[in-house]
């Protein structure tokens, strides 16, 4: 069962996927931007059939100087650079 789309269904297709694709590199970053540090899990790639030795890593959080962020990324980076050029 073939479906043939027209240049014209193509081309609506193409624009869905592209928004879909935005939408979803918006919600990863702003997934990345409220992420916290200690929800961060590093795996490691082993080769098969060797002994993995299990070793937990201690995590040691640094308090940011800033706790409180603003939910706007635009003016956090300006707030950012004010105090950084002051």
């Amino acid at each position: 069962m073939e479906t043939k789309l027209s240049a014209r269904g193509l081309k609506a297709l193409e624009i869905t996927m592209r928004d879909v694709l935005d939408g979803l590199e918006d919600a990863a970053s702003y997934m990345n931007y409220n992420s916290f540090p200690d929800t961060v899990e590093i795996l490691s790639i082993e080769p098969p059939g060797r002994p993995v030795k299990s070793k937990q890593a201690t995590l040691r959080i640094i308090p940011h100087a800033d706790e409180k962020r603003s939910t706007n990324v635009v003016d956090f980076l300006f707030q950012r650079e004010l105090k950084m050029s002051a």
